[in-house]
């Protein structure tokens, strides 16, 4: 029993060790702001599915190309790495669906389809509704992934959306906000991983 504990506590730093690389961290951050820039451009080709369709592959071919270059050794139980793959699905999806969801609204809106009651309440409380959904889905991804930091980047990001709502602020500086803190913290662990841990001779 002591032997299993103690093999848990190591498997543990050595996941958390896995994922200091930044690297998802990183991947909301721009996935944030991509979303801000459709916020305040009006962009005739969908930049931001095709984001979300790339979003998995290309965190994963980071991990080959960076992390597991300079962490060859780490072994992951399957449950962990099963969680991990789970969160990251489950953004992917959730991303999908919200851009799917978002189309097929203003389908119906041109035509008709839509009350006028329930459009003129969500442009009334839009931000407030990004910014819960989002903290919503961030805590869900750090629930089943197991890190931490997920749930203060939900934090966050429910207080910036909700705070830009009651202070009468452009949704743009909430996105900017949440976007850039994310992609700036994400990028000082990678640079700090990638010092701390030099490549790996095969």
């Amino acid at each position: 029993m002591a032997q299993s504990v103690i093999s848990g506590v190591h498997e543990q730093r050595a996941y958390m060790r896995y994922h200091e690389d930044g690297l998802a961290d990183l991947m909301i951050g721009l996935s944030v702001l991509l979303g801000g820039l459709y916020l305040v451009v009006d962009w005739d080709i969908p930049l931001g599915a095709v984001w979300v369709v790339l979003w998995l592959p290309l965190w994963l071919s980071a991990k080959k190309s960076i992390t597991a270059r300079r962490a060859p050794n780490v072994e992951i139980s399957e449950v962990r790495y099963a969680g991990m793959m789970k969160a990251a699905t489950f953004v992917v999806i959730t991303l999908v669906v919200l851009v799917f969801a978002g189309s097929l609204l203003l389908v119906g809106q041109s035509g008709g389809l839509v009350p006028s009651w329930f459009v003129t309440g969500l442009r009334e409380y839009l931000t407030v509704v990004l910014g819960l959904v989002g903290a919503l889905v961030l805590a869900t991804a750090a629930w089943l992934s197991g890190l931490n930091r997920l749930y203060a980047y939900a934090l966050l990001t429910a207080v910036a959306f909700v705070g830009s709502y009651l202070l009468h602020a452009p949704v743009a500086l909430a996105v900017a906000v949440v976007g850039g803190v994310i992609t700036l913290w994400g990028l000082g662990m990678l640079i700090r991983f990638v010092r701390s841990h030099p490549v790996q001779s095969a």
